[in-house]
């Protein structure tokens, strides 16, 4: 019996909100929005730790591949941990996967052999796969040696984390996306008073965003140290 996976794409997480990191140039973007666009097989993983943007780039390439008109599933491999491989049955007729955090299932060799599979029909039917992970291919725990040699394949992307200027370019970004004005100095405020995990910076700004709706002020320094409390 097939299970479905219900997984609502982030409307907020696309490519026009996500920033590369600055030696990255567009690369990561340019590469994976060509490679949605072809119509043949293609392979991506995109490797790199925890709150580097993996899963924004995943619901990125849903939302791409929803707009020319193709099929998009995001499958997160934490929602599958103990569920039957057979979960998976089917996805192999979706236009483009993405499949995160791959790395979660790796251990169980049944998952194992059906990743095998998935990868060789998706190939077949000239798909798009494009898998996260926060290991690179070599340090996968992968027994089956056709998976390990498949996980080779693909165009290899490593993550890093944003500098400071970087996340402050972000946060005003996301802001915009929000229709709402962050000043440079209260996004650097944010930086230098907060957490700067983006995960962490993300949930102020979304409190930002409603309190600013609500109150019917403009964001200023002043105001969101109140919000924020710092």
């Amino acid at each position: 019996m097939q299970l479905l996976l219900p997984v609502t794409l982030n409307p907020r997480l696309s490519f026009d909100t996500f920033v590369e990191p600055e030696k990255s140039s567009g690369l990561i973007t340019s590469v994976l929005k060509d490679g949605i666009d072809e119509s043949e097989f293609t392979f991506y993983l995109i490797v790199g730790s925890d709150d580097v943007g993996k899963s924004h780039i995943l619901n990125a390439c849903c939302h791409h591949a929803n707009r020319k008109g193709k099929t998009s599933m995001l499958m997160p491999m934490e929602q599958v941990i103990g569920l039957p491989t057979e979960t998976i049955d089917g996805l192999e007729k979706v236009d483009v996967l993405c499949i995160d955090d791959l790395n979660l299932v790796l251990k169980d060799h049944d998952w194992q052999i059906a990743i095998f599979n998935l990868f060789n029909s998706m190939q077949q039917n000239k798909s798009t796969l494009i898998i996260s992970s926060n290991v690179l291919p070599a340090e996968m725990e992968i027994t089956l040696p056709d998976l390990a040699s498949r996980m080779q394949w693909g165009t290899l992307f490593q993550l890093t984390g944003l500098n400071n200027d970087e996340k402050v370019k972000a946060l005003i970004t996301h802001a915009n996306d929000m229709s709402f004005e962050l000043p440079e100095d209260v996004a650097k405020l944010m930086l230098n008073r907060l957490p700067r995990k983006m995960s962490f910076l993300m949930q102020a700004l979304y409190l930002l965003s409603r309190q600013t709706i609500e109150k019917k002020r403009k964001v200023t320094v002043p105001f969101a140290k109140e919000v924020l409390e710092i």
